[in-house]
């Protein structure tokens, strides 16, 4: 039981963060979902220094990798959005900006891992 609430209470802390990342982008003000980027780059850059925390500085317990991975990340990422946001492009005729956001999402998310990693080595 206290798994599960250690992934609801990550998850419901993540979620309350990819809502304030929604907040920073008016909805309207682009035809490209830049929240939902920004939201799977930050989410994956954490990904990536609990990741390296957990490696090669302190050993986290497995409930707090609960909390922050499975909960907190899982929370702040979207892929649903993104692939709504993805599919809209698509049946608006803006396939250019679908495709620019399919292969920004992989860039940006593989680049965040990489550097969350990257900084906590630098700690």
């Amino acid at each position: 039981m206290k798994q599960f609430l250690l992934v609801f209470l990550g998850g419901g802390l993540g979620s309350v963060c990819r809502f304030l990342v929604g907040k920073i982008y008016p909805a309207g003000t682009s035809l490209f979902p830049w929240a939902t980027l920004s939201a799977n780059f930050l989410s994956c850059l954490v990904f990536g220094m609990v990741l390296m925390l957990g490696v090669e500085k302190i050993n986290l317990s497995y409930p707090l990798k609960l909390l922050l991975i499975t909960g907190f990340c899982g929370g702040f990422s979207t892929y649903s959005s993104f692939t709504v946001e993805t599919v809209e492009l698509f049946k608006q005729s803006h396939s250019a900006l679908a495709f620019g956001n399919i292969v920004a999402n992989f860039v940006f998310s593989v680049a965040g891992l990489y550097l969350g990693s990257w900084l906590v080595r630098l700690i």
